[in-house]
């Protein structure tokens, strides 16, 4: 493979913010995954997929603040709804994994993939501001994060660790790339799939109804509720058809499915399994 072929690359920042967070909240109860242990772990790596969180408003420099860890992610979540991912109740606990993992990657912004390495321990003004690259674009080669193969032509998308902290596996580490430290959470590699955009928002309408007893829904105010799900959590007792045919019920359908697509970091161009090396086409498809 001829790697980085017409890429196309931009000058990005560390998101310093996001570790010292992170760090605040080791032994703690914030976050949905567990917090790293070793300090190199807050490392960017080359090849690693960058996200930006809240986009990076936390900084007010007019650049673009990215990191590579998922670690401690899931700070904020309702604590009904961590408890209702406790459950006993095999289908409360999955729809609120699906809620929570909605949640979080509403906060997210994919940002694109690591050129070079950022070691985060250097912290002063001349590391900070010259910071690292990234690429958006191009022939590129990147590891396969997830639990899932991919094969040629599969539209690659951005996605979550698999794993919560209290989970048996915390830190998945039969998927780790060379390198990285066992404590360090990727984000994961994971296939796209085309269905309909009416199949994404049944899928998480579902996921409510199955949680409309657990108290989570009334902690989903306004100020926490992702704006996607704020029609569909008003009407939980109306058929699926009548809150698509109201008001913002068409938003809201477009809304669900587009957390997916904004997700899609290329299209893949070789076999790979978790933990193996693939090439890969970055950039989305409009029409995808």
């Amino acid at each position: 493979m001829l790697a980085r072929i017409t890429s196309y690359d931009i000058n990005l920042q560390y998101d310093m913010n996001r570790k010292q967070r992170s760090r605040q909240s080791r032994g703690s109860t914030q976050g949905m995954y567990s917090a790293p242990i070793h300090e190199e772990s807050y490392d960017v790596m080359e090849g690693e997929i960058l996200m930006a969180i809240d986009q990076s408003r936390a900084y007010r420099d007019g650049q673009l603040h990215c990191f590579s860890f998922a670690n401690t992610l899931g700070d904020g979540l309702p604590a009904s709804l961590q408890l209702a991912l406790q459950d006993n109740n095999v289908t409360k606990s999955d729809a609120a994994r699906k809620l929570a993992k909605f949640m979080i990657l509403d906060r997210l912004t994919y940002v694109g993939i690591a050129v070079t390495g950022f070691d985060s321990k250097k912290n002063s003004y001349q590391d900070m501001s010259q910071g690292f690259v990234g690429t958006v674009a191009g022939l590129n080669t990147i590891i396969n994060t997830g639990k899932r193969e991919i094969r040629p032509g599969d539209w690659i998308m951005a996605g979550l660790p698999d794993s919560f902290k209290f989970d048996a596996d915390p830190f998945s580490r039969y998927k780790k790339a060379e390198g990285i430290p066992l404590d360090k959470l990727l984000f994961s590699t994971e296939v796209y799939e085309p269905v309909k955009a009416a199949a994404r928002m049944r899928e998480m309408y579902n996921a409510l109804r199955a949680l409309r007893r657990t108290g989570v829904i009334a902690a989903l105010t306004d100020s926490v509720c992702p704006s996607a799900l704020k029609p569909i959590k008003d009407r939980l007792g109306d058929s699926l058809d009548a809150i698509i045919a109201a008001d913002g019920g068409l938003e809201s359908l477009m809304s669900i499915d587009h957390q997916a697509k904004r997700m899609i970091i290329g299209q893949a161009l070789s076999h790979a399994r978790s933990g193996e090396p693939l090439d890969i086409v970055l950039g989305q498809r409009a029409g995808i």
